[in-house]
């Protein structure tokens, strides 16, 4: 059993509360069965496991175990107390992995996944739980990339990635600063639509198939104004009277899957 101060112990708590050390890195911290299944199916590469012995009680922990013990260059067995100190879930689980998972380069994540670009970016989304549902969000429309631009949540951080729901291991992620990214997006050939609550342009008359970056803003904020200033198009969703506006979850995810309907209509799906 670990102790308290093993050097994996310190390492995990270190990087638990230090965004720049995960970065610099290039690791991240699952929680739990759900992503350790996530992390083995992406075939990510897995540099320690830590479990608790409750993993065993859990049907399948043991299996999950001994798939874990052959992925992973290290598997310690915590005491739950431990184990649970390291976490930063509400329900603490019984696994723990520290993956390597280097955040993509900007370019990277404008190429994407081989189609036609849609390229979803953050921009002042403070919340890291927010931050991860939105790449799960991406994930599930089919966007090709995720950026997260500098001065929001870290999408490495423990609350972003168990909000991903493995979606992290699956869509290129990368992090930039705001103000470099209407010029890359203009020389990359890619239109930068911007989200706001009330627009000339009702998002279902937007050609969506085109190469697109969609830009969503912060919970309450917005997009910065001078990143709308730069904006090619600006969209919103028509809401019922009354309603100022929707959350940046579900309106990220009324306009992807609005683009996710558009591509599959022009690919005959």
């Amino acid at each position: 059993m670990l102790g308290r101060s093993h050097p994996s112990v310190r390492r995990a708590r270190a990087l638990r509360r230090d965004g720049a050390l995960r970065e610099a890195e290039g690791v991240l911290l699952a929680e739990g069965i759900h992503l350790a299944e996530e992390a083995l199916a992406a075939s990510a590469p897995i540099e320690i496991v830590w479990v608790s012995p409750r993993l065993s009680a859990i049907a399948g922990g043991a299996s999950l175990r001994a798939r874990l013990a052959g992925a992973a260059a290290e598997i310690h067995e915590a005491p739950d107390r431990l184990l649970d100190s390291l976490q930063d879930a509400r329900s603490p689980q019984p696994v723990l992995l520290l993956v390597r998972r280097p955040l993509d380069s900007l370019e990277s994540a404008l190429r994407g996944r081989g189609a036609v670009p849609l390229l979803v970016i953050a921009a002042g989304v403070q919340d890291p739980g927010n931050l991860g549902a939105l790449v799960r969000t991406a994930d599930a429309a089919g966007a090709t990339g995720f950026v997260a631009a500098r001065g929001g949540a870290d999408p490495l951080h423990p609350r972003a990635v168990r909000a991903t729901m493995g979606s992290v291991f699956r869509l290129p992620l990368a992090r930039a600063a705001a103000a470099d990214l209407p010029g890359v997006l203009r020389s990359a050939g890619v239109r930068a639509v911007g989200a706001v609550p009330r627009a000339a342009s009702d998002y279902r008359r937007l050609d969506w198939t085109a190469p697109t970056a969609l830009l969503v803003g912060g919970e309450g904020a917005g997009l910065p104004a001078d990143l709308l200033e730069a904006m090619d198009d600006v969209v919103s969703i028509p809401t019922h009277p009354g309603v100022e506006s929707l959350s940046v979850g579900a309106a990220a995810a009324v306009l992807l899957f609005e683009a996710k309907r558009q591509r599959d209509l022009s690919c005959g799906g």
